[in-house]
């Protein structure tokens, strides 16, 4: 190390780069310390070039990288990629010296869907897989022939149904047993955790169906979740997964022994077509016989061979004895394989009608259950229940029009009543039979009373028509009017 005068170091000839050397060191570094990585972010600066490659730049609420995805990659996505877009980028770190910038060279890309949701979901994805838990030499076989069968799924809804209506159709030989689990909310976990350890103090159970119907990412995260992983890779039964739809796959599909795309194809998957194992048995019995038979056939020709070979002309005697002994045992051998193929078709025919009368037996209980409900739908029709209501509305509508009409024609009459009592007290009917109201001289007082007046007093005498004034000169009597002077 040299000093200057000031003191300052002088940088030895080795230790000095042009930035060519040293744009090509941060390149060489960032593409072996990152040969292949997995980004999920936010599109922005998007652009499609003329070129067909795809300019943007991934972006999180912190920091941003510049990517590139060359055209020869850009056939294998399936959607159209735009500014605002959570995406899922797959590729490798370089750094770009002509520009001085470090870049993402993309060569996958698919929609994150939820952005934090999904990149937790790949998070558990990755530890699982570093735990061994997803190993394919882990997962188990499914039974061909299952006679006990497990479904986990809430009690309400469509899918049971839909997974009983299949067991029934392809192998109702089995024996369904329905443990009740919430499959959504916030509940679900617990739900499905207790749902498992009552499976697993089961006995004799040959497999088991994980189900539900479809939804948006946030509601199947409940089987996203690492509890619910870590309980299906402890079943102790094999395990179908029928989550969603044909699109959604979760954690558990990737846990599971074996994955369908809906909880329909679960039940597809899980059994073997009763028609179809009877025809295969039906055809393995025809070549068994067959078998038989060209092997006795050979066997026949070789003692047919030995017979008119001149090698054994001593025994053929012997050899013609032995003849008919093997032709004896034959036809008792084909007697035997008759009897024991006509047993064994019995024994098959048996089972047919078993599977058959359980069959026609599940049938009837559905068809006499359609039935009720038909007859109950049709009780309950809308069509009977609007004309009954009508009928019940007319008759409303005419005892309110009835009582309507009696309380108006009683008002009336009372209306009518009152009018013809005011009628009666309204002062201008006596009048006009010749009464006369007397009235103090300022008109504010009747006068009622020859004593309310005295001698010399003015009164107003109202007729019906007109007034007079009059002038009290005596006063005669004060008691009631009799009529008479």
């Amino acid at each position: 190390m040299k000093l200057d005068r000031e003191g300052s170091i002088i940088a030895a000839e080795d230790d000095i780069y042009t930035v060519s050397e040293i744009n090509e060191a941060l390149r060489q570094n960032l593409e072996s310390e990152f040969p292949s990585v997995n980004i999920i972010g936010e599109i922005a600066n998007f652009k499609a070039h003329s070129s067909g490659h795809f300019y943007f730049t991934l972006r999180d609420e912190k920091s941003l990288i510049p990517a590139v995805l060359f055209r020869n990659y850009v056939n294998n996505i399936s959607f159209g990629p735009d500014n605002g877009m959570m995406v899922y980028v797959r590729g490798r770190i370089t750094h770009f010296p002509p520009r001085g910038i470090t870049e993402l060279i993309a060569y996958y890309m698919e929609p994150a869907g939820s952005g934090e949701l999904e990149l937790r979901m790949r998070q558990l994805i990755r530890k699982l897989e570093r735990e061994g838990v997803l190993d394919l030499d882990r997962k188990r076989v499914i039974p061909p022939y299952p006679e006990r069968i497990a479904v986990i799924t809430s009690a309400t809804g469509s899918v049971i149904k839909d997974i009983t209506n299949t067991l029934d159709r392809r192998w109702p030989i089995a024996e369904i047993i329905h443990i009740h689990a919430d499959v959504g909310g916030k509940d679900a976990v617990g739900s499905i955790s207790e749902a498992f350890d009552k499976l697993n103090n089961l006995d004799n159970i040959d497999l088991v169906i994980l189900a539900r119907g479809g939804g948006s990412i946030e509601d199947l995260w409940t089987f996203n979740t690492e509890e619910i992983a870590r309980v299906i890779a402890k079943s102790k039964y094999p395990v179908i997964t029928g989550i969603g739809h044909q699109t959604d796959t979760t954690v558990a599909d990737y846990v599971a022994d074996l994955r369908a795309a809906t909880p329909t194809a679960a039940a597809e998957l899980s059994v073997p077509s009763l028609k179809d194992v009877l025809d295969k048995i039906n055809i393995q019995i025809r070549k068994l016989r067959n078998l038989c038979l060209q092997e006795s056939r050979r066997r026949i020709h070789l003692v047919d061979y030995l017979l008119e070979s001149s090698v054994f002309p001593a025994v053929k005697y012997r050899i013609e004895r032995l003849g008919l002994s093997v032709d004896d045992k034959t036809e008792r051998l084909e007697q035997w394989w008759k009897w024991n193929v006509k047993m064994k078709l019995d024994d098959m025919k048996k089972f047919t009608r078993a599977a058959e009368r359980s069959v026609n037996q599940k049938s009837s209980f559905h068809r006499t259950n359609f039935n009720r409900l038909s007859e109950s739908l049709f009780t309950n029709n809308p069509k009977f229940l609007i004309k009954s209501s009508n009928e019940t509305m007319k008759r409303l509508i005419y005892l309110i029009r009835f009582q309507v009409e009696s309380n108006l024609n009683y008002s009336d009459n009372e209306f009518k009543g009152i009018l013809r009592t005011l009628k009666n007290l309204n002062p201008e009917n006596l009048l006009k039979k010749g009464y006369a109201i007397c009235t103090k001289k300022d008109g504010n007082e009747i006068v009622k009373d020859v004593k309310a007046v005295d001698e010399g007093d003015s009164l107003n005498v109202n007729f019906y028509r007109g007034n007079i004034e009059c002038l009290v000169k005596s006063k005669k009597g004060e008691g009631k009017w009799t009529g008479k002077n």
